[in-house]
């Protein structure tokens, strides 16, 4: 990839985590976040598909998991404890795109199938 793709793809990551981080500040509880749902979903599938051509699998992996928690949302109702994982999630995201963080991707996915094992694409 060329320095300027990645720049560029760097920089929409930025303003989707950006737009994330406004709507989930907005966010108290897991009813907010099937409200917002469709808002959310739009936002991470930008983030799923980019993330993951420029280098950063991490934070493809964390937008494929939270798309795949507001699909079940969206399809069956609030879910208990969303709020937080989606919240989390954008959070650690920025952490990664900033290199601020290192990250256990595999235990993050493990708690998050136990906590949802309703939802089988986990």
């Amino acid at each position: 990839m060329s320095d300027e793709f990645l720049k560029a793809a760097r920089q929409e990551i930025q303003q989707e985590l950006d737009e994330l981080e406004r709507i989930t500040m907005q966010c108290n509880n897991d009813e907010h976040i099937l409200m917002n749902s469709q808002s959310i979903k739009t936002h991470l599938h930008k983030i799923k598909g980019l993330a993951p051509m420029m280098g950063q699998e991490k934070i493809g992996e964390l937008a494929k998991t939270s798309d795949a928690i507001l699909r079940h949302i969206m399809s069956n109702g609030p879910l208990p404890g969303s709020c937080f994982i989606i919240i989390k999630t954008v959070e650690d995201m920025g952490k990664i795109l900033d290199g601020l963080s290192i990250y256990d991707l595999s235990n993050f996915k493990k708690q998050v199938h136990d906590k949802f094992p309703q939802i089988p694409e986990l």
